[in-house]
């Protein structure tokens, strides 16, 4: 099986990502996309079988194996159990091991996708370092609460996330169908994000009917509908929407 091939700005020296733009960070996710899933118009890509998906990837030429474990319990250095964790250790040197707690995850198949999805993020950003630079004890990312929120790692694998679960470039064609479905009126000022997209203000907007439309995205792309809220108002598609309570 061909590796899973991805390129981005890095430092040639350490494999370390340089500081990339949202919009380079998409680019990632939508070439990932295009390799993992057979159709570019599918809206729900394919990670059930992850595992033989991303076997094995060639990062910026850098090419390892990667070994998925969904089966068992993580548990963080504190003890406690987290979602996911990607993992090195230069004992198997030529290899990555992506752990997502499946026990824990078991019957929450959009927050199952969603930490998969966040691994790979870990995956493709960090490490590629490890295996040019081997460290001498064994290294992890993953997510360990919420202090990690803003640790430059967590925020790259957060955003890959959003855009290969949710690409821009599909959302914002589902939106505008589901605004013309509802009858929503346009802002007067258009997406800021997405070129010749319109954006809706959500406070103008009836709340159960934008709902709707986000519970109907939701299904369509199996994330839950605050994943979908937030990937609306990333892509300024929508803005100043407060959830509704009624459904």
């Amino acid at each position: 099986m061909h590796p899973v091939t991805v390129t981005y700005r890095h430092s040639q020296f350490t494999a370390a990502p340089e500081p990339l733009s949202v919009a380079e960070i998409w680019a990632v996710a939508k070439s990932l996309r295009s390799q993992l899933a057979a159709d570019s118009l599918e809206r729900r890509v394919p990670l059930g079988d992850i595992g033989e998906l991303l076997s094995r990837v060639e990062i910026n030429g850098i090419t390892f194996d990667v070994d998925w474990d969904l089966d068992h319990r993580v548990i963080n250095r504190a003890g406690r159990q987290v979602m996911g964790v990607t993992e090195y250790d230069k004992a198997s040197p030529d290899c990555v091991l992506v752990s997502v707690n499946g026990p824990m995850l078991e019957g929450n198949d959009t927050l199952l996708r969603s930490t998969i999805a966040h691994e790979i993020g870990h995956l493709v950003f960090d490490a590629p370092g490890w295996i040019l630079i081997p460290p001498d004890a064994p290294v992890r990312s993953g997510f360990d609460g919420m202090k990690n929120r803003r640790d430059p790692r967590e925020v790259r694998a957060n955003e890959l996330m959003g855009a290969l679960l949710v690409p821009p470039w599909l959302l914002r064609v589902d939106w505008q169908r589901q605004a013309k479905q509802h009858r929503f009126p346009a802002s007067g000022r258009p997406c800021t994000v997405l070129s010749g997209a319109p954006a809706y203000d959500g406070t103008s907007l009836e709340a159960e009917a934008v709902e709707e439309a986000i519970f109907t995205l939701a299904e369509r792309y199996a994330v839950s509908q605050s994943f979908i809220q937030v990937r609306l108002e990333r892509y300024d598609l929508l803005r100043g929407h407060r959830a509704w309570s009624g459904l």
